[in-house]
């Protein structure tokens, strides 16, 4: 009667994983997220820089807008990129950089390579969040 009882017991017992199956697989799980997610910051990174170019493309443009409606540049610094918030798409936002700091711009002289004489160019700069890298600046050099 005891073997009938064993017996019975035996084949109600469904398979089950131990608890080193359970593990292997969940440190298998965290591996694949972290090359994904390594993957997706490098992806929005690249993005944000794609998008801070874009905006000093514009920045460069209202720039020179605005030298062709008042004949002379803005003052350089954030009181020069003020006044030309109007010629901007998105008005004041488009002064923010997606790492939430604020673009800069200068005149820089340069020689001309046909005639050699000097000219004035608007040159914008983006800090970024991380200290270590240069600026973005546009135009690229």
């Amino acid at each position: 009667m005891v073997l009938r009882t064993l017996t019975r017991h035996r084949h109600h017992l469904r398979p089950a994983f131990t608890l080193l199956e359970v593990l292997i697989v969940v440190a298998i799980l965290v591996i694949l997220a972290s090359a994904a997610s390594i993957a997706l910051f490098r992806y929005l990174e690249e993005a944000k820089e794609g998008r801070a170019q874009n905006d000093m493309r514009a920045i460069e443009q209202a720039l020179k807008t605005y030298y062709l409606k008042h004949g002379e540049w803005p003052p350089e610094g954030e009181q020069g990129l003020a006044l030309i918030a109007p010629y901007l798409e998105q008005g004041t936002q488009g002064l923010i950089s997606p790492w939430g700091t604020r673009y800069y711009w200068q005149l820089v002289r340069m020689t001309d390579e046909v005639d050699g004489n000097y000219k004035e160019r608007p040159v914008v700069f983006c800090p970024q969040h991380n200290i270590n890298k240069p600026p973005l600046q546009w135009p690229l050099r």
